[in-house]
């Protein structure tokens, strides 16, 4: 089974570097108010009705201490990049049987979006299934500026707040990148069983958080110093918070303890170059903006958990930021961020 979906919403952005950022860190080079094909303005965020901290200019929420990133417009464009990055690298937006499932008309089909972020996908899934009802659920939903009939956003912590819905009432349940913003993730798989109807699917794209070397006699740290430490210190933030980093190497065991069946569980590993091929590209520059963008996002996690100070990572992330751009310092030349490669995978398990 390889079923993969490759509609028109698999696009890009283009991205160029904003101006009239001068709090003295490399934040221009990824954050930018004009030319992002961005289906969320975020003009109605209003941090005042919320409980937010704002920390050297960012935003985040108060809401849950594992999960740090930052909770403003800076982060609903990241994010909104990411999604069509991911979407190019998967490709499409799903795989596994969705399709066949919410096509079906028998009765009503149900979708949900577990950590839907700036709820960009399921937007989407709701745009090109008008007749499913779906429904993105996060712990500080952002508000949108488009509402279909068919998708609604609630504010849910989960594990523990998915009980709102009953079990078995949904035919098709998303998370992408929740392994690392909860420490208690098989309970989210577990919860995503209760609430599958028999047939239903779960579809999970995660990314290993592990930097590997393509080019032999080189590590990773002779060809992107930067970016290789601040990933070993995001490692470091993520265990202080009691996230298992190990997980994502043992997916198919928690699928099967949580109830799945191993011969209804399939994946699909693929790779990405931090520092891309095509860096001339529509593409290649939303993936350097991309990665970033991310390394940024971590900047409070890393600080909070002691490993560097605030001087210790601003001079790693302009480094890296270099590097992604194709002009790495380290021992394997200018380009050498073009041969480390972050690992990913997609799940999908048919409940049986």
């Amino acid at each position: 089974m390889d079923h993969q979906n490759t509609s028109s919403h698999s696009r890009s952005a283009s991205y160029s570097p904003a101006e009239g950022h001068d709090d003295g860190h490399d934040r221009d080079y990824f954050l930018n108010d004009e030319g992002v094909e961005s289906r969320h303005s975020g003009q109605n965020l209003d941090v005042s009705q919320a409980p937010y901290s704002v920390e050297s200019e960012r935003a985040y929420n108060n809401v849950s201490w594992v999960y740090r990133f930052p909770a403003d417009q800076d982060e609903v464009l990241r994010q909104d990049r990411q999604h069509y990055v991911m979407l190019i690298s998967l490709p499409g937006l799903y795989r596994g049987p969705v399709e066949e499932i919410l096509n079906d008309s028998s009765r009503p089909r149900r979708l949900l979006d577990i950590g839907c972020g700036t709820g960009i996908w399921v937007q989407e899934m709701a745009e090109q299934f008008p007749r499913v009802d779906c429904i993105g659920v996060d712990i500080t939903p952002l508000q949108h500026d488009t509402h279909l009939r068919n998708c609604t956003y609630m504010q849910v912590n989960a594990p523990d707040g998915l009980r709102v819905f009953g079990n078995e009432s949904f035919d098709v349940v998303n998370m992408r990148q929740m392994i690392h913003a909860t420490d208690d993730y098989p309970a989210l798989i577990r919860a995503a069983y209760r609430l599958l109807r028999p047939g239903g699917v779960l579809l999970l794209h995660e990314i290993q958080l592990r930097f590997h070397s393509a080019w032999e006699g080189f590590t990773v740290h002779d060809s992107a110093p930067g970016a290789a430490q601040i990933i070993e210190w995001l490692d470091a933030a993520h265990r202080y918070r009691g996230i298992d980093t190990s997980l994502w190497s043992r997916m198919e065991d928690i699928l099967i303890e949580a109830g799945f069946r191993e011969d209804a569980t399939e994946v699909y590993y693929h790779t990405r170059q931090i520092c891309p091929a095509e860096l001339d590209t529509e593409h290649g520059a939303n993936e350097t903006l991309n990665s970033a963008g991310y390394m940024y996002a971590t900047r409070l996690m890393i600080l909070e958990c002691g490993v560097t100070d605030e001087d210790g990572f601003d001079e790693t992330f302009a480094m890296a930021t270099e590097e992604v751009r194709g002009n790495s310092p380290g021992r394997a030349g200018p380009l050498g961020a073009q041969g480390v490669l972050s690992p990913w995978a997609y799940w999908w398990a048919v409940k049986r």
